[in-house]
């Protein structure tokens, strides 16, 4: 167990080392696995669906009604494939002790990242929906006192979401590896409960909590910004 990603390969850029970590190449693997998966399952569509095609259909009518329960049939069209690819991609990524690989999402780096392309679509779709004035006019809303508020619950939104996927999955990585330690060559069965728990449970948890959170700030974000234009 390590608590900061190992370094797998590093190379050079204008004299600049860059380093490939063992999260980075995790979701490379995800991404392939992704993209197989894909390709594989989206043959042969017809107009009536095999049981492959029913499974795709639910799952893509499921996000379809989250999206539309959560944020409106306004955002179906652009923000199902984003909030299905995160589902997708995100809970790949948290399942994947299931078969011993660490969690990418227990790296920081990770999380923020998920973080802050929500962070960029909530203010993007608050621009697009109220105009540059309008966002802009909303910080200094009720009254111009307020803007350092304002801006402070704008920067929180990333941080808080970022170190909660974080520390949930750092948590579960942890408890695994302690008991692995601690149970030797006997740790092939006790885990078991524990994986149930920290992988599936908890790592499906957090992709759900963290899907209706992007939602109710991209959706709060427009709103708030239209209440004061």
């Amino acid at each position: 167990m390590h608590m900061n990603p190992e370094t797998v390969f590093s190379f050079n850029i204008f004299n600049h080392s860059i380093a490939v970590t063992t999260s980075i190449v995790t979701q490379w693997i995800i991404m392939a696995v992704i993209i197989v998966l894909v390709l594989l399952l989206t043959r042969n569509l017809g107009k009536v669906p095999n049981k492959k095609q029913n499974v795709l259909e639910m799952f893509v009518n499921m996000i379809n009604g989250l999206v539309k329960s959560n944020m409106g049939d306004e955002y179906k069209r652009f923000f199902v494939p984003y909030i299905g690819a995160m589902a997708v991609f995100m809970g790949l990524l948290n399942l994947s002790g299931l078969v011993g690989i660490e969690p990418a999402t227990k790296d920081i780096n990770v999380a923020a990242t998920f973080a802050l392309m929500t962070f960029v679509l909530i203010n993007a779709n608050a621009i697009s929906k109220c105009g540059v004035g309008g966002y802009a006019g909303s910080f200094f809303k009720p009254y111009a006192a307020m803007l350092p508020l304002n801006l402070l619950e704008k920067l929180t939104i990333p941080l808080s979401l970022s170190l909660r996927l974080f520390c949930n999955m750092l948590v579960g990585t942890i408890v695994l590896g302690i008991v692995y330690e601690a149970m030797g060559k006997f740790a092939f069965i006790a885990p078991i409960p524990l994986h149930a728990f920290f992988d599936i449970f908890d790592g499906l948890i957090q992709v759900f909590v963290f899907m209706m959170l992007t939602m109710v700030y991209i959706k709060i974000g427009a709103d708030h910004g239209a209440e004061h234009h």
